[in-house]
């Protein structure tokens, strides 16, 4: 059986801004548009496989249905609802993942100041 795809407001955001950093670190549009489409051919395969991720509560301390996979050194966060599957983020490895999904601050960073 197949699933549905949808994206969130904010995913189809974070696509637009990994290209724009891509084309703007590398000056190369084509890079660009490369890796966006080897994300989204991996978002696609959900379709298909929706429970290809990983449960996000194995790496978290949070209560969360969330489940996330990585391509292209982006985390894929995502969840499955009655045949659909509902991508929420597409962030960076380097962005602070706890904090943008569930505004929650790592100890060492609240007393780091940051």
């Amino acid at each position: 059986m197949m699933y549905r795809l949808q994206y969130a407001p904010a995913a189809r955001q974070d696509l637009r801004q990994i290209k724009a950093y891509i084309i703007s670190e590398f000056s190369d549009s084509n890079l660009a548009d490369t890796i966006i489409r080897k994300i989204t051919k991996s978002i696609r395969q959900l379709e298909v496989f929706p429970l290809k991720g990983h449960p996000l509560t194995n790496m978290i301390d949070v209560p969360t249905d969330y489940l996330y996979f990585v391509t292209e050194k982006n985390y894929v966060f995502y969840r499955t609802e009655a045949h659909m599957v509902k991508v929420v983020r597409i962030l960076n490895e380097r962005q602070d993942f706890m904090h943008i999904l569930f505004g929650i601050i790592e100890a060492d960073d609240w007393e780091q100041g940051k």
